[in-house]
């Protein structure tokens, strides 16, 4: 299933989000979209369930919990953290507060990265979210997704590695 942006770069990465569903999502005057899979006789076929420009992912990733997305929307303007229904497309809400962002689940709650090196653990459900704590562990441009191993977080920016203790 076909997914266009302005340049060609598809940079964020989709989500299987169980269900047969596919989320993918890119800026670049695109959007977001599901798509789900249709076992039709020996076949499997693509079905768009919904298209929405109202959140554009750059070069991050989304997270699901429930019924609800969440991730990072922004290309050249500012950007916000926003909340989407899954099955929908509708957009519960949308934050300010952070650049662009790749984010993590973990134990429930969000682990957010932005691409300023600021790093966060949100707690967010469809009617907001709020900031738990926050730190700015990096300097530089910060794109890759954090890792949690265990009890131990990896962040990367363009220049370092640093290996966080969660304990």
């Amino acid at each position: 299933h076909p997914h266009h942006t302005q340049y060609g770069a598809n940079l964020a990465t989709p989500l299987w989000t169980g269900d047969d569903l596919i989320y993918t999502s890119a800026a670049y005057d695109s959007g977001s979209r599901v798509i789900q899979l249709v076992k039709e006789g020996d076949q499997t076929k693509p079905k768009e369930l919904w298209y929405s420009r109202k959140v554009r992912i750059h070069h991050a990733n989304a997270v699901r919990i429930g019924d609800y997305l969440y991730a990072s929307s922004g290309d050249f303007g500012p950007a916000f953290f926003a909340c989407i229904n899954v099955k929908t497309g509708e957009l519960a809400w949308r934050k300010r507060g952070f650049s662009k962002a790749t984010c993590l689940l973990a134990d429930g709650k969000i682990i957010l990265l932005d691409e300023d090196g600021q790093l966060a653990l949100i707690h967010a459900d469809p009617k907001g979210m709020k900031v738990i704590s926050q730190c700015q562990p990096l300097e530089r441009i910060a794109w890759s997704a954090p890792t949690l191993s265990g009890t131990t977080l990896y962040l990367r920016d363009r220049q370092t590695i640093k290996a966080l203790d969660l304990k």
